[in-house]
């Protein structure tokens, strides 16, 4: 059973990957300034500013490091504070135009090697084939040890089920509370004493389940103990659980001397890099102060500017006035001295590190809860060898399946999925049907394909997040009027008072055919201009009405990036964001403005109408519906709908909109 799973995973990735590489080459990511410095075991350290974030890099990657025509390939070793540092094999000298070179399909290369590695002696495989449905699942009562009471109902039964069950599926429709209950679930298992391993798709839905296990006061207790650890970069307050802020805490004494070593080390390298120009020079100059004693002194081999930070500054003086023998001489002296100094900060250097990778990996054994993206589950080496009694995955529903096969052979006792299987699947470049079987279907399309009558799901069925009647859409829409309105409905209410359309939550603007939908010749994405100013128009109004965040989404990249040319020339703050649905998945906005695009001349697009399997657009207009709290806009040709996808997710948005008695407004103007 094993080597089936394995063998159609394999299969699965290698397509990926090809197809990756043919649609999406690899990515450049610009660098500034930054210097190389030589290590003890002969590699080359570079530490260069890295001045726009970018998620394409994790600590751990190889990338190519390219300068000056030159290039070497680079680990990238750590990402902190607009810095990054690279490890090299050689050093090639950083110029003034640095680029660091990405391989996006990296990480499945990563993950098919690990999936290789698998083997029921060492992990537990029975584990991974329950969760895809291969065994029965064991059901076992427990008295929960943690105060529960503040939860809802759901949320209550969702706590229980994790704690009684080994495969648990957590659903959470949007603003349910969903990363809220994970807390509890956490530090419930915790409680139990169990040790679990907290892994999900993104690193901001990590961070989420981190800040709740921080905000109760036996979660900051075990952060503190270092018993909690976060793996992995994070831009978010990590609340002292970082693996460098444990080490610091833990072993301050030996961080810090490992920090005052590499300083020295790079302080002495610079010194002998000048002291070796200096010489370089005193050399060229000797002939030339030797040919006559009848000619014109020459003026000093050296400036004392050529000694700075190698002598004293009077030092340095003296130097450059003394004879060229002596000079020769004490520079030569210096050189040989830095160069043990630089020796003996190497050797130190190499002890430090391997002491406190030795106490990294005690850390992390230690820990009860580790937190990680899903990736550093297969890819982080500290993580080699760890087994956990839980293996909690976070955004589920967007995993592909051979990611969650490997960290479910992590769990000793269960697994627990977290996910809402109505929202976005896995992203996946192929076209291949055998591809997208294995990496682009949801683990709770796999394992519980009917989620609602499944013993293994509890869904949570109360939202907090939307106004109550576009959360009424979208439970008459995604999720069979299951969900239910909670309480605290005053500050969507005051959204939706104020402009556009002061009053509305829910409001159609129809286009009515007077746009125009394009392509690009050779692109695959679309674009609207009336669309798009439209949506400009509306975003701008609405932020000056006092929505603390505005989001226009399209399924369209060309069209995102269109828009978000618009807003800039229009002077838009930060408060207004535009892009494709994925990039708003497990985000909320006060106003949302939905843009279908979709108009004559062309027929629906795909991502609107997948006629193929009916989800995948069904999904996408759920995401795009369920970002708003207190108003939702959708632009849209209604008309072109009906008559071109009577049968798609859109058009039933639309038409659940307006039955709604909600606004059918006519274009601005």
């Amino acid at each position: 059973m094993l080597v089936r799973f394995v063998t159609a995973f394999r299969r699965g990735i290698r397509g990926e990957m090809e197809a990756m590489r043919q649609r999406l080459g690899p990515f450049e990511v610009m660098l500034g300034t930054g210097e190389a410095s030589s290590e003890p075991d002969g590699t080359t350290r570079y530490e260069v500013a890295l001045p726009t974030h970018s998620d394409k890099l994790i600590v751990g990657a190889e990338c190519t490091l390219r300068s000056g025509g030159r290039e070497v390939v680079v680990t990238v070793e750590a990402l902190i504070a607009g810095m990054v540092t690279l490890r090299g094999e050689r050093a090639i000298e950083l110029g003034t135009r640095t680029i660091l070179v990405f391989y996006p399909w990296f990480l499945y290369e990563k993950l098919d090697r690990a999936l290789e590695c698998l083997s029921p002696q060492t992990f537990y495989v029975e584990r991974a084939l329950s969760l895809f449905g291969k065994g029965e699942p064991q059901h076992s009562p427990q008295t929960l040890s943690l105060d529960h009471s503040a939860l809802n109902e759901s949320q209550r039964a969702a706590v229980q089920l994790c704690s009684d069950n080994s495969l648990a599926f957590l659903w959470g429709p949007p603003g349910t509370g969903k990363t809220r209950t994970l807390g509890h679930v956490v530090r419930e298992l915790l409680a139990q004493g169990k040790r679990l391993l907290l892994v999900s798709t993104t690193n901001s839905a990590v961070d989420q389940g981190l800040s709740q296990i921080a905000n109760a006061d036996e979660g900051r207790a075990a952060i503190e103990r270092g018993l909690v650890v976060r793996l992995g970069r994070t831009k978010a307050d990590s609340h002292g659980a970082a693996l460098h802020e444990v080490m610091g805490r833990l072993h301050e004494g030996r961080t810090d001397a490992l920090r005052a070593l590499r300083r020295r080390h790079r302080e002495v390298g610079a010194m002998l890099r000048r002291l070796l120009k200096a010489q370089e020079r005193l050399q060229q100059k000797a002939p030339a102060q030797q040919t006559s004693l009848f000619a014109e002194p020459e003026p000093p081999a050296l400036r004392p500017t050529d000694l700075e930070g190698v002598f004293t500054q009077a030092r340095s003086r003296r130097l450059c006035r003394a004879a060229h023998e002596t000079l020769a001489a004490t520079l030569k002296l210096r050189a040989a001295r830095l160069q043990r100094v630089a020796a003996l900060c190497k050797d130190s250097i190499a002890r430090h590190e391997a002491v406190l990778r030795s106490d990294e990996g005690t850390v992390v054994g230690q820990a009860r809860a580790i937190l990680t993206t899903l990736t550093g589950a297969y890819f982080n080496q500290l993580l080699e060898g760890q087994r956990f009694d839980v293996v909690v995955a976070e955004e589920a529903s967007m995993a592909i399946l051979p990611s969650l096969f490997y960290a479910a052979c992590l769990a000793r006792d269960k697994t627990i999925m977290v996910g809402d299987p109505r929202q976005l699947p896995p992203i996946v470049h192929s076209e291949d049907p055998q591809v997208r079987r294995t990496m682009g279907r949801s683990i709770f399309e796999v394992t519980v394909p009917q989620p609602q009558a499944s013993p293994h799901v509890v869904m949570l069925d109360t939202q907090y997040r939307m106004h109550p009647r576009i959360g009424e859409l979208v439970s008459d829409l995604f999720y069979n009027g299951r969900l239910r309105h909670g309480e605290g409905t005053e500050t969507r209410a005051a959204i939706a008072g104020r402009a556009p359309y002061p009053g509305e939550p829910l409001i159609v603007v129809d286009t009515a055919g007077t746009s125009r939908c394009k392509s690009r010749r050779g692109s695959g994405s679309r674009y609207n201009d009336q669309s798009a100013e439209l949506c400009v128009q509306l975003a701008l109004e609405g932020a000056q009405a006092g929505a603390a965040s505005v989001a226009v989404i399209t399924p369209y990249a060309d069209q995102a990036r269109d828009i978000r040319s618009r807003l800039r020339r229009a002077g838009a703050d930060h408060r207004i964001e535009c892009s494709t649905v994925h990039r708003f998945q497990g985000h909320e906005r006060d106003l949302v403005i939905f843009d279908t695009v979709d108009a004559a001349p062309m027929r629906p697009g795909v991502l609107l109408n997948d006629a193929r399997s009916g989800t995948t657009a069904r999904n996408l207009i759920n995401v795009s519906l369920s970002r708003a709290r207190g108003k939702l806009i959708v632009v849209s040709d209604v008309a072109y709908f009906e008559r071109n996808a009577p049968q798609s997710a859109v058009t039933a948005a639309l038409r659940g909109m307006l039955t709604a008695n909600s606004p059918r407004v006519p274009l601005p103007g």
